[in-house]
């Protein structure tokens, strides 16, 4: 899967990810939502595309750096997506549940999507 393609099908994903949680807070009338919501969803798409850009750069190099590129790419976008929250959390003084909540399901979301697109790229420079 090339770049643009990724982001494509990743901006695709991240409206239908990013409105989700609305939906679930009209319809069941209950906090889905924090005010930092916007600001992490922002952080997290573009750090996921960051993160995607640089490993697929390493899966083209082949060999060692492949492996290296995907875990450190990983890494870095935990470290990262983990000091964003605690900053977010010490700032906060609303509900920090449910901004936990929303850190964990788009960074889950994110990652799955991601490593999802990495698996093909792997798989195909495998048949080849």
């Amino acid at each position: 899967m090339t770049i643009s393609k990724f982001i494509l099908q990743f901006s695709i994903f991240s409206v239908v990810v990013f409105f989700l949680p609305f939906g679930l807070e009209s319809f069941f009338s209950i906090t889905a939502v924090s005010d930092f919501y916007i600001v992490l969803f922002a952080f997290l798409f573009f750090l996921t595309i960051i993160v995607y850009i640089v490993s697929y750069i390493g899966i083209q190099k082949g060999g060692q750096s492949s492996v290296l590129s995907i875990l450190g790419g990983l890494t870095l976008k935990m470290v990262f997506s983990l000091s964003m929250i605690l900053v977010l959390i010490l700032k906060s003084t609303e509900n920090q549940k449910v901004l936990a909540a929303n850190f964990f399901y788009l960074y889950f979301f994110f990652t799955v999507f991601e490593v999802t697109c990495l698996l093909r790229n792997l798989r195909d420079q495998n048949k080849t």
